[in-house]
């Protein structure tokens, strides 16, 4: 900050002492930039602004066909248990999301009965998305704009295991975890210098890809094997569902993060895209 004021106090007494010539060419300087500057407002700013004024007046939730209900849906209950770890490898925060996969989208609950609850319902029949305030009893509905990317980005920051420079290790390592029968798995990226241990299971097997949002994010590697990718058809690949995934800090051996499955349903209960009982709010009637 101080070094700002140095810098804008000389700026200032610089222009007072300058001889004339020298504030003859600043001022046709300034006198450029501004014209430059309002050329290129003209030329890009006002177009976009107009660009995204148009969006949002063409925005409707009937004539958004970005996520069509799946043609066959999965209704499935999975709750996730995740922890993140500090670089010293003491436990940072822990929180839990359900995922709830019914006929016509998704809800994802975090932190269940908390004071803090939070829902997010994905309404493919109505695209629409709504952010619900279980205490309250009140929704913000919103249209279903990049929710998908928002997924995406959720997904890669815990590491991309399809990249072509990754390889598994199969190992004999076996445990029951959270009642399942798992095999540890073991995934390495020197060129990313990513190490990831997955604990993957035989017991259960579901598809959700059908899902737009973050069904399509659950891996269950049992789905997968019929692929032809030659990664995919390697020994060492992973064959079942993904139940315990530990993520490490680059460079070391200390865990970042550790998410694991501890229930799974394959149904699911309609009461969460059930929004009857609460107050919507309408993002689209404010703008």
């Amino acid at each position: 900050m101080k070094k700002t004021y140095i810098i804008s106090l000389f700026t200032l007494i610089f222009l007072f002492i300058a001889p004339p010539v020298e504030a003859q060419r600043g001022f046709i300087h300034r006198k450029i930039k501004n014209k430059i500057r309002k050329d290129m407002e003209e030329k890009y700013a006002e177009p976009e602004r107009e660009k995204g004024k148009k969006a949002l007046e063409d925005i409707t939730y009937e004539n958004d066909t970005r996520y069509p209900v799946p043609e066959n849906p999965v209704k499935a209950t999975l709750v996730m248990q995740m922890q993140s770890f500090k670089k010293n490898g003491k436990l940072d925060d822990t929180n839990t999301t359900k995922m709830v996969f019914g006929e016509t989208g998704e809800c994802m609950i975090m932190n269940e009965g908390d004071k803090d609850e939070t829902r997010m319902l994905f309404d493919y029949k109505g695209a629409a998305t709504y952010m619900v305030n279980e205490n309250e009893k009140t929704a913000m509905k919103m249209p279903m704009i990049n929710f998908q990317k928002m997924a995406e980005k959720i997904a890669e920051s815990q590491g991309d295991i399809d990249d072509d420079n990754g390889q598994w290790e199969r190992t004999n390592e076996q445990k029951e975890i959270n009642g399942y029968n798992c095999r540890k798995y073991i995934y390495l990226n020197p060129k990313e210098d990513t190490k990831m241990y997955a604990w993957v299971t035989q017991d259960i097997s579901i598809d959700l890809s059908g899902n737009h949002l973050f069904g399509g994010q659950i891996r269950d590697f049992a789905t997968e094997t019929a692929s032809n990718t030659p990664s995919k058809m390697d020994e060492n690949f992973p064959r079942g569902m993904m139940v315990r995934s530990i993520y490490f800090n680059k460079k070391s051996d200390k865990p970042s993060m550790i998410t694991d499955i501890t229930t799974f349903k394959k149904s699911s209960d309609p009461k969460y895209f059930d929004l009857s009982d609460y107050e919507i709010n309408d993002i689209l009637g404010k703008l």
